[in-house]
């Protein structure tokens, strides 16, 4: 998918010009070889670009005061897994010396250039005005989502529609300027950089000729769909892109993506069973002394395609306070509720609770990496009030999602573009991408 803006491109590339001109600098007078300078060089890239990837720091985004720790919290997390084979290979404290050096100076560059990089964008960088195509309810979703999104350093200037009855119900405080035969003199009065197409139905013959004939070389022409998908990560969900969705879901690519992501969920899930045991060992014991009551606690939830299953995961409220049909998801827990156990505080907040459905996982029940799975109730509740609800289980329910990593609190609605953002454009590297932004989310208890 193309970018909005050529901007991100360029402080990815800068970005990657002082991480390796960083580490050049700090280890080049402390090895002998130059193969080993450049393979050094090359894994601190490969691993500072990856975490601040993961992080959201290259796609277009509103930052604030936050932003100066996550961006040290990348630079620092980063610098502890790319100091792990230069540990290996024999630790003293020149390495460790080393190391700091090396990650104080990527983050001050980073930052410096950061600071140089927004107040270009507000002093020196020009608004983009756009137009867009139809100004019918997905028009004006598209044109709220714009100006809610300052950011983007967009404008739109106005609507072109050749329905009469739009143009006369039109209560939009952003005008229809013509129809779209008007194309070609709107766009060069308004100076238009972008237009988007948000028609629902197919365009006829002459509609398009006249967009053709009206929209000059060089300005940019999005759906309005992909660019939904683009400003927000998340699925536009109308009849006609859920019916694009049916199509990625069954291509043979899919079958093969289905059987690498099981074989890599077998690994994974055994590989963080096997980390954490000596956590799951703590948890199990003091819950059982907590109140002597038994370890784990199981909830039906739907799966794939609504197969119903029982999810794991360690009791962290008294016995007998909590019934079956109790969900976190619709009944919020606060963190000083007197149901849950003082000891288990600590498991709910760093989600050590969840770690036994990993079992689910070795079932085949979940995947590590999908929408959340709900109760049947609640499944079936917004199967009838939401349409295309179901689609969100035509993928196994994950341990993790991109929902997760995204929103803390949103509404079932927001919460189903998600999953569907999810499942039209997972991929092996962006799995392993959510999963390395819910650890780190999780380690720094910022996740819910």
């Amino acid at each position: 998918m193309p970018a909005i803006s050529k901007s991100v491109y360029v402080l990815a590339i800068i970005d990657a010009l002082i991480i390796t001109f960083m580490s050049m600098f700090t280890f080049v007078n402390f090895v002998n070889s130059f193969t080993v300078l450049i393979l050094i060089v090359l894994w601190f890239l490969i691993v500072n670009f990856f975490i601040l990837y993961s992080k959201g720091f290259y796609r277009i985004r509103k930052y604030d005061i936050k932003d100066l720790y996550f961006l040290f919290e990348g630079v620092a997390i980063s610098a502890v897994i790319s100091g792990i084979p230069l540990i290996l290979l024999g630790f003293n404290i020149i390495t460790f010396i080393l190391l700091a050096i090396n990650a104080i100076g990527i983050y001050t560059a980073l930052l410096i250039f950061r600071l140089i990089f927004l107040l270009f964008g507000k002093v020196f960088k020009s608004v983009k005005n756009v137009l867009i195509v139809g100004a019918g309810q997905d028009g004006k979703l598209i044109a709220e989502k714009i100006q809610a999104c300052p950011e983007l350093g967009m404008k739109v200037v106005g609507f072109l529609d050749d329905n009469m009855n739009t143009i006369e119900d039109e209560d939009s405080s952003i005008p229809i300027l013509g129809l779209t035969c008007d194309s070609e003199a709107v766009i060069k009065d308004n100076n238009v950089k972008l237009v988007i197409i948000a028609v629902k139905s197919r365009m006829d013959a002459s509609i398009l000729t006249d967009l053709v004939k009206g929209i000059p070389l060089g300005v940019k022409v999005w759906r309005m769909p992909k660019f939904y998908e683009k400003i927000t990560h998340r699925y536009l969900v109308s009849k006609m892109t859920v019916n694009w969705l049916f199509y990625s879901c069954v291509k043979k690519k899919a079958l093969l993506f289905a059987y690498i992501k099981r074989f890599c969920d077998i690994i994974a899930s055994i590989l963080i069973m096997i980390i954490t045991s000596p956590l799951s060992l703590i948890a199990a014991v003091g819950i059982k002394l907590s109140d002597f009551g038994p370890v784990f606690y199981t909830q039906t939830r739907i799966g794939k395609f609504g197969k119903p299953f029982k999810m794991l995961k360690f009791r962290t409220m008294y016995q007998d306070t909590v019934s079956e049909d109790f969900d976190e998801d619709i009944n919020e827990v606060k963190y000083d509720d007197k149901r849950i156990m003082p000891f288990c505080k600590i498991l709910r907040k760093f989600h050590i609770d969840e770690l036994p459905q990993m079992i689910n996982v070795l079932r085949g029940e979940m995947s590590l990496v999908g929408p959340r799975p709900v109760r049947e109730e609640v499944y079936y509740e917004n199967k009838e009030r939401i349409p295309f609800w179901e689609c969100r289980n035509w993928v196994r329910p994950g341990w993790c999602g991109w929902q997760q990593v995204n929103s803390c609190e949103p509404s079932a609605e927001e919460r189903l573009e998600y999953d569907l953002y999810y499942i039209k454009h997972r991929h092996i590297l962006w799995e392993f991408t959510i999963l390395v932004q819910y650890f780190a989310k999780v380690l720094s208890g910022r996740c819910k």
